[in-house]
């Protein structure tokens, strides 16, 4: 890691798709200045460090500055990265959220915001109290005959784990996603999955950075009674995080399958108790999330 010289900047740790603090899926934002230039290197040494699903940083293009002395902005446009506490990610739903809540509530003047990032441009909407982000769509394909004997260990333990056969799987070469639908009968939400299990089953040749485990709607067990097109989980061990209770980079995969099987718009779909709302590209809209600010 490279010497830092003085840089200070606010650390926020951010419940997002929350109401209450200590609740939702956690990510840290930290807000640099538009003049402060980190390395990969140190931000994933800070990524590490704070040791949360995902920490977001987030650089406005020009001054002045994003502070909270200072809520006046001359533009919406922000640079936005990943990081997981092992390495950088493309996409990140519940970060992008998250750093969303900040910029809001640090000014309070903006409604809509352009994220830069790796995957492309995102948009972030203030809307009656809600925030709506635009993600772009990321659906699976087949898997080849090649890619199906790699990735068979892995499989077989999804199956396993489940009790039941696999129903379809799909690869999404947009987020190297791996999307397993089990039988509709699984209880996906109260299913114990120990990721020790896809970590010991990795595939040799077939690069994949998460497992979207899912079924159809409505859910058996707990959620039965709700109004779901789907149910998923989200698993990436191989990222360092076991389980990403509120992905919504999962959703971009997910959205379009179920679209597609359903023969209809998906409405409506939750991955756990997270509900996400679908247009023909992925809109999630939710409440701004509960904010703690920390020093850096």
């Amino acid at each position: 890691m490279e010497q830092l010289k003085e840089v200070t900047f606010p650390v926020y740790m951010v419940d997002a798709f929350a109401s209450e603090a200590l609740t939702g899926n956690p990510a840290v934002v930290c807000v640099l200045e538009p003049d402060t230039e980190l390395s990969s290197a140190t931000m994933q040494h800070i990524a590490a460090e704070m040791n949360q699903t995902t920490t977001a940083f987030i650089r406005p293009f020009t001054a002045p500055t994003l502070s909270l002395d200072n809520k006046t902005l001359p533009n919406n446009e922000f640079s936005l990265r990943w990081f997981t506490p092992i390495t950088e990610t493309p996409l990140c739903g519940h970060a992008t959220l998250a750093s969303s809540a900040v910029i809001f509530e640090i000014n309070r003047a903006l409604h809509e915001i352009n994220f830069n990032t790796k995957s492309g441009i995102h948009k972030a909407i203030l809307k009656d109290g809600f925030i709506e982000l635009d993600f772009p769509l990321n659906p699976g394909v087949a898997l080849k005959p090649a890619a199906q004997a790699d990735l068979q260990p892995l499989l077989d333990v999804c199956s396993a784990i489940c009790g039941m056969n696999i129903v379809e799987v799909r690869h999404s070469p947009g987020t190297n996603y791996l999307l397993v639908r089990l039988d509709d009968r699984v209880d996906l939400a109260n299913l114990v999955v120990d990721t020790n299990r896809l970590v010991a089953a990795e595939p040799k040749i077939f690069k994949i950075t998460g497992v979207i485990l899912t079924v159809r709607g409505p859910p058996q067990g707990a959620l039965a009674r709700a109004d779901y097109d789907f149910i998923s989980r989200y698993f990436e061990p191989w990222r360092g995080n076991p389980e990403d209770h509120v992905c919504g980079s999962a959703h971009t995969v997910s959205a379009p399958y179920w679209t597609e099987v359903l023969g209809k718009k998906v409405k409506k779909g939750t991955l756990l108790n997270t509900a996400l709302y679908y247009s023909s590209e992925i809109k999630t809209r939710r409440r701004k999330s509960v904010l703690l600010q920390l020093a850096w």
